[in-house]
């Protein structure tokens, strides 16, 4: 059986649980055709030594799907360049040393599959360089566009000559999206892509067996940044409300205290806007489920996973015209807006409320099921380690 390492840049763990954890269900797809060995290597940042104990190594294992996490303490220094060198060196150290001891015991892999290039692909060049390792990598950042806070276009020369060299030497490249691969493209790097979409657990994002009760709802899942333009929601809906609709609004994510500012001088009862925090997987199901359609108002954006679960739980959604969402918004299962349209924003929900009834939540569901599943994406992953792999042998 071929052997396939993950190196991943972000991946849930006990600093940040949430991080990633759209890679770790890619790997959980995969995992139904293939075993798969994830390597995630993280900082921990903590004030008392005794909290080094938490953050040894971690390995877990079911099935066909192992994950290695490993911490190094966090370098802070007065030197902002010798913190980050410092943090560097660590972090290739880790990594470096868990490449020899499966060099040691003959178990170096086969192929590498690198989530997100900066940095864990500079592992990969070390490997295909070092062992004739080929790799492959998804990209999900949407720094490659201008406008993210933490863009590409603002970093060094260095981060970018290292990011294009990532991408220049990997057997595969998989957006997971079309817009994010042609951004790359058009403006750094001329590589092929294949757009392979983030997975979707359907287990738990399904259609609901009947109609949501009460009022019409609307709902909001991000992590409520800016770049998600929570506050041009909760404007465009309190004015919704001042227009006599019935209706009512649930925020899921941390609420930041902007934004618990807005709600509470809003005027509006306090049943018409709802935050619940954030919640569990699973849990985000129940809440879609409970739901009449989904709200995104971002200003950029890749693919988000909560638009793709909201589909495969049947629920329409109005999004904003930007990055991959026009891939999978079209009139059968949303409305498409202007990003920053506050007004355009009101008028979809308006007609979201006055229409919804001509959406078909099976056939949304079905259809977004059949492309963002654990078996679809799974299939096609493990079909470019076969096409991949049969170059190199």
């Amino acid at each position: 059986m071929r052997k396939i390492l993950w190196l991943t840049s972000w991946y849930p763990n006990k600093m940040n649980p949430f991080s990633g954890d759209f890679i770790k269900r890619q790997a959980e797809a995969v995992s139904k055709y293939q075993p798969v060995d994830v390597l995630y290597v993280g900082k921990y940042f903590s004030e008392s030594a005794l909290d080094k104990t938490k953050f040894s190594g971690i390995e877990n294992k079911s099935e066909n799907l192992k994950e290695s996490i490993l911490y190094y303490p966090s370098s802070e220094t007065g030197d902002h360049i010798i913190s980050k060198f410092k943090s560097l060196y660590t972090y290739f150290d880790n990594h470096i040393k868990f490449i020899k001891k499966l060099h040691a015991r003959n178990d170096l892999p086969d192929l590498v599959h690198v989530q997100v290039a900066m940095k864990a692909g500079l592992v990969a060049l070390y490997l295909k360089w070092r062992y004739n390792i080929p790799y492959v990598v998804t990209e999900h950042w949407t720094g490659y566009y201008r406008q993210a806070k933490d863009s590409l276009f603002k970093k060094s020369f260095i981060f970018r000559f290292l990011t294009r060299l990532i991408l220049k030497n990997a057997s595969a490249f998989l957006p997971v999206s079309e817009a994010l691969g042609n951004q790359i493209t058009q403006y750094w790097i001329q590589i092929p892509f294949l757009k392979i979409p983030n997975v979707v657990n359907t287990r738990f994002f399904y259609p609901p067996t009947m109609e949501p009760a009460n009022r019409f709802r609307f709902i909001h899942i991000s992590s409520l940044i800016d770049q998600k333009n929570p506050e041009g929601i909760i404007r465009s809906f309190i004015e919704l409300i001042n227009l006599g609709h019935q209706a009512e609004l649930v925020l899921v994510g941390p609420l930041r205290p902007r934004l618990n500012k807005i709600i509470s001088i809003c005027g509006l009862p306090p049943d018409k806007i709802h935050c619940t925090g954030e919640i569990s997987y699973d849990q985000v199901g129940i809440e879609l489920r409970k739901s009449n359609a989904m709200v995104m108002f971002s200003n950029y954006e890749n693919m988000p996973c909560v638009l793709l679960e909201a589909l495969c739980s049947g629920i329409p959604v109005i999004a904003t015209n930007v990055g991959g969402i026009p891939e999978v918004i079209q009139e059968d299962n949303g409305i498409l807006i202007s990003a920053g349209d506050e007004n355009e924003l009101l008028e979809a929900m308006k007609e979201m409320i006055r229409n919804h009834n001509k959406y078909d939540k099976t056939k949304i569901s079905q259809k977004a099921s059949a492309q963002f599943s654990f078996e679809t994406v799974g299939k096609k992953i493990t079909g470019v380690y076969d096409s991949v792999l049969k170059k190199y042998s």
